[in-house]
């Protein structure tokens, strides 16, 4: 019984820091899931579907990547840190909204267990987006020897 209360609170554990780890991606896969479902409906195949969905998902992460790890100033890197984290937060508080719904039997307290998700995981992708430095500052590193 205690093994299986012990192994319990690990799987939990170990899936709250999955959560954490794709709070980042949550935008990139939203946009993509939204344009792959668009270029379905449309007539198109499921493969031509997927690709276009999995392309387009790409661009807007690598366009949120490199735009973050950018010489911007600081207050377009943070506006748009914070487009990425409005679906991380969706995402926590559901995620965590569904978890207490196991646990908790009052409805209050599985609210307010859902909203301190919702504000760890926002929390923690804002602060993986804004606080990356730029990632390499060509100022610093010219070589005056060649």
């Amino acid at each position: 019984m205690v093994f299986g209360l012990l192994l319990m609170a690990f799987g939990i554990g170990a899936f709250c820091a999955l959560v954490y780890k794709m709070a980042v991606y949550a935008l990139p896969v939203m946009v993509g899931l939204w344009a792959g479902f668009a270029a379905l409906h449309s007539g198109s195949g499921a493969m031509l579907a997927f690709g276009i969905g999995f392309v387009i998902g790409a661009i807007v992460f690598g366009t949120g990547q490199s735009s973050c790890n950018s010489r911007q100033p600081r207050a377009f890197r943070y506006a748009v840190a914070l487009l990425f984290v409005v679906p991380a937060v969706l995402t926590g508080y559901y995620t965590t909204q569904q978890f207490s719904t196991l646990v908790v039997p009052s409805v209050s307290w599985q609210f307010v267990s859902a909203v301190a998700g919702a504000i760890a995981v926002g929390l923690t992708t804002f602060a993986r987006l804004a606080g990356s430095a730029p990632a390499i500052d060509w100022h610093t590193t010219r070589d005056s020897h060649v």
